[in-house]
């Protein structure tokens, strides 16, 4: 059995133990205040973390093939995006691929048609969805920054007032007669 499984387990159940004791005892500010902003810090520091570690590394995601020449003779121009030689070009496809998905929008499935006649379709329903998915949850995780941050941040307030624009409320009575209002 995997160890890591038993240490989520016992963290649940001391979460859980903290919880029921608390609302026993009556200890409302370490359960509505003490333990809500102590996870909000243990993620963002074990997120920081992480991206530190996947920074530090020489090659982050294993890339077998890239799309353009690397710095090698002064005739051929390299890409520095895809093949980057410095600090700033490193920044700018980390950028890119952490906020456009840059690898999975050039993801291309193979196929054989008509004997040895090898075909490539691009798949961008899958970076679409992936894509409208991260971004979804940023608005999501953003949004809830205003249950932890008084005065609410104007950004906080910009992303609210646009997500709330995309929503759509179906009252109940359009439910029950399917007429409006």
């Amino acid at each position: 059995m995997n160890k890591h499984y038993i240490y989520a387990f016992l963290a649940v159940l001391v979460i859980f133990l903290i919880s029921f004791l608390g609302s026993v005892i009556g200890l409302n500010w370490l359960l509505g205040v003490v333990l809500p902003y102590l996870a909000v810090v243990i993620f963002i520091v074990g997120f920081v973390r992480r991206m530190l570690g996947w920074g530090a590394v020489p090659v982050p995601y294993s890339i077998a093939t890239t799309g353009g020449q690397q710095k090698s003779f002064e005739w051929i121009t390299p890409n520095r995006i895809d093949n980057p030689n410095s600090k700033w070009g490193v920044i700018v496809r980390m950028v890119s691929e952490i906020f456009l998905f840059r690898s999975l929008f050039r993801n291309t499935k193979m196929r054989l048609e008509e004997g040895d006649r090898l075909t490539y379709k691009m798949e961008i329903w899958l970076w679409l969805g992936a894509l409208a998915f991260h971004y979804a949850f940023l608005t999501v995780a953003i949004r809830h920054l205003r249950f932890f941050l008084e005065p609410v941040p104007y950004f906080v307030q910009l992303i609210e007032m646009v997500d709330s624009f995309f929503r759509v409320e179906i009252s109940y009575d359009v439910i029950q007669t399917g007429l409006p209002g």
